[in-house]
């Protein structure tokens, strides 16, 4: 998804049924490109060695910490959040296929804040 000028969010997508029934939520690679790979692996070269990276979240509505690991699919056109997102975030937050996410990289506190921009229950 897009982002306008005004919205925090750059980061921001819509569940699908895959992000909701695996242990994984799929990204596309342009739309992490900029806060991921450049912010948090150090550069496209860099993120070539280390292929995966352990993040803190905080998600703004629940006010609660969580850590993933974004991962680097280089056989796909994805790049992936893993490890505890089903439990922590689909499970916890009853996330469902239609509900809009985002992420935003909080530079204080390095880690990335996370919401519920639209929930389609």
């Amino acid at each position: 998804m897009n982002m306008n000028d005004d919205d925090p969010w750059e980061i921001k997508k819509v569940l699908e049924e895959s992000d909701v029934c695996c242990c994984r939520l799929l990204l596309n690679k342009d739309l992490t490109y900029n806060f991921v790979i450049l912010v948090l692996m150090g550069g496209a070269e860099a993120a070539k060695q280390k292929e995966e990276v352990k993040v803190q979240v905080w998600d703004v509505d629940t006010k609660s910490r969580h850590s993933l690991v974004f991962k680097i699919w280089t056989s796909a056109p994805s790049h992936v959040f893993i490890k505890i997102w089903f439990y922590d975030f689909v499970l916890r937050r009853n996330l469902k296929k239609g509900d809009v996410i985002g992420f935003h990289w909080d530079q204080a506190n390095q880690r990335f804040n996370f919401s519920v921009l639209n929930s389609s229950n």
